[in-house]
């Protein structure tokens, strides 16, 4: 009976302990690209109002991105990460008024210096 008890509590530990992970979708896995590119158009474009055409030009900007980030393999992943991110930001802000750019730009420099304060592998 008491290995029953033990085997049970350490099955709910278990589970409690991967909550978090199983809450970051994808079972704690890689993102698809087009997540990624989504995820990060999300931030960047906090507090911003897009326009109809300015919303399908960020749809195409992401699909473009998404496609080329699918055919990455191999290499040096962080540099092609880091240009792709550079990539994305300039595509993004090159179709934003002076108004939204301002705070395109805010956006750019909170999401790196969060980059920059997480730990490194």
């Amino acid at each position: 009976m008491r290995r029953i008890n033990i085997a049970a509590c350490s099955l709910v530990l278990l589970a409690a302990a991967s909550a978090p992970v199983m809450a970051q979708g994808n079972m704690g896995g890689r993102m698809d690209p087009s997540q990624m590119v989504e995820r990060s158009t999300t931030r960047l474009l906090t507090g911003i109002t897009l326009t109809a055409a300015e919303t399908d030009s960020v749809k195409a900007i992401n699909e473009r991105l998404a496609t080329a980030a699918k055919a990455e393999t191999g290499g040096d992943m962080r540099a092609r990460m880091t240009e792709m991110r550079t990539n994305q930001r300039t595509q993004l802000r090159a179709i934003l008024t002076p108004e939204q750019q301002a705070v395109f730009d805010k956006n750019v420099a909170d999401m790196d210096k969060a980059r920059m304060s997480r730990p490194q592998p």
